[in-house]
């Protein structure tokens, strides 16, 4: 069930009768229908200099991507180490102690992103460290920091917490890298398992803290590959995390959402079962493989944070406008909707065109 909320009501400068590019945002991920469709962005995807206020202009809603909390392992003595790699980008290497062991992985640091080059997982007796690690994790609120960049912009921003993706997705991805977790997962299934749990239970120790945050929304998963992960362990591992992430924040007046930015049809009947209230970053053809139509279709009763297609860029300005109309008529009348700018773009000058069209093209019926 979706947690009941207050319309939205009026903002300081709010244009058109009271709304603002954030409260029209609230409204679409309450699966409400605003005057017009927001146009969103992350505020790490804004270009800089005088093109971020043409977009702020235009009406654009800044996400601001904000911590929540710090984490302080109790027990755990961390070395870093930073260095240049060959390609120019640098990199961290973090050494963990652990009663259990040491750990060590080592990261490339790319413009908004960051690439596990060597996770710490090198080998069956890691698994102790690796579950040593998880329970010293002690979570810190930082509310002041969040409330801070909620403030960023005004009536044009808002901010998100941290992503909180189930256990799986950093097992397989950050502790020991898909191609081991395969080999594991077939040769030591307990250990894997094993390691799942106390990664949960860490988890289950910072719902408390989001739940009496001042976030409105939570991510309580994202990036999940249906290729990788397979109905039967989403099932088993993904649902059961969802769901009681879900419960937790419900109960505290929170929306609850999942960061799905690749191909989503044979995610999509699984997902469709969950009590996720949005789904962020979907992003229809040309480059995944669920459209619109299709998604509300299965979707029914949860809104869509839409990434516009990042391939479409290239085609420039034209190109741009033609496929936001295309898809601003699709996912009409528009409750529920919301369309932007969230994964990365080959250039910025369409960013502009896709803020200015969805103002141009997404007038709602009142």
């Amino acid at each position: 069930m979706r947690p009941q909320t207050s319309p939205p009501g009026p903002r300081l400068n709010a244009p058109s009768h009271g709304w603002t590019p954030r409260s029209r945002f609230e409204a679409s991920i309450r699966g409400e229908m605003p005057d017009r469709v927001p146009a969103v962005i992350w505020d790490n995807k804004l270009p800089g200099g005088a093109f971020d206020q043409t977009l702020l202009d235009a009406g654009v809603c800044v996400v601001c991507k904000s911590s929540i909390y710090d984490v302080d392992l109790d027990g755990i003595v961390v070395e870093t180490e930073k260095w240049s790699g060959l390609d120019g980008h640098p990199r961290r290497r973090t050494t963990y102690h652990t009663p259990c062991g040491s750990l060590q992985k080592v990261e490339a640091i790319y413009p908004f992103t960051v690439w596990y080059e060597e996770p710490p997982f090198k080998g069956p007796k890691d698994y102790d460290a690796l579950i040593a690690l998880a329970a010293s994790r002690r979570f810190i609120p930082r509310y002041d920091a969040f409330r801070n960049r909620d403030a960023a912009y005004g009536p044009s921003g808002i901010a998100r917490a941290a992503t909180e993706a189930t256990p799986m997705r950093e097992l397989i991805y950050e502790l020991l890298g898909v191609e081991t977790f395969a080999v594991e997962w077939f040769d030591r299934r307990d250990h894997v398992i094993a390691l799942f749990d106390a990664l949960l239970d860490a988890r289950r120790r910072v719902l408390p803290l989001l739940a009496n945050s001042p976030a409105p929304f939570i991510i309580v998963e994202a990036n999940v590959a249906f290729e990788l992960v397979g109905g039967q362990r989403f099932r088993q591992f993904y649902i059961p995390a969802i769901e009681e992430a879900c419960d937790v924040l419900h109960a505290a007046g929170k929306l609850t959402g999942a960061h799905l930015d690749a191909n989503n049809r044979l995610l999509a009947p699984l997902v469709a079962g969950t009590s996720l209230d949005f789904i962020e970053s979907f992003t229809p053809p040309p480059d995944c493989d669920l459209s619109i139509s299709a998604a509300r279709a299965t979707w029914p009763g949860k809104a869509l944070c839409c990434n516009f297609p990042s391939s479409v860029h290239h085609g420039g300005p034209d190109a741009v406008r033609i496929l936001v109309r295309q898809l601003l008529a699709e996912a009409a009348p528009g409750a529920g909707f919301s369309l932007g700018v969230i994964e990365n773009v080959p250039r910025n000058d369409t960013i502009i065109t896709v803020v200015e069209a969805v103002w141009e093209y997404g007038k709602t019926p009142l």
